[in-house]
């Protein structure tokens, strides 16, 4: 669950905002999919990583980045 803060100044107006979460999941592939066919506002695509996790970033509709990943 996300929580929102209507009387604050959006993430989004703040420039560079850092990433308010990482949550580890079974497959971020699957994950993907969900967040594209909900139009979501992805920031990467699941990719490979060298240190040997597969991960993809999203933002809320308030301008906060998180991302999911997985072991590979």
């Amino acid at each position: 669950m996300l929580g929102r803060c209507p009387d604050v100044v959006p993430a989004s107006e703040l420039g560079d905002h850092s990433y308010v979460a990482y949550l580890d999941v079974e497959d971020v592939d699957e994950f993907y999919k969900r967040a594209r066919a909900q139009a979501a506002d992805i920031l990467k695509p699941p990719t490979d990583e060298p240190w040997g996790r597969r991960e993809m970033g999203l933002r809320t509709p308030d301008g906060h980045r998180f991302m999911l990943g997985q072991r590979l």
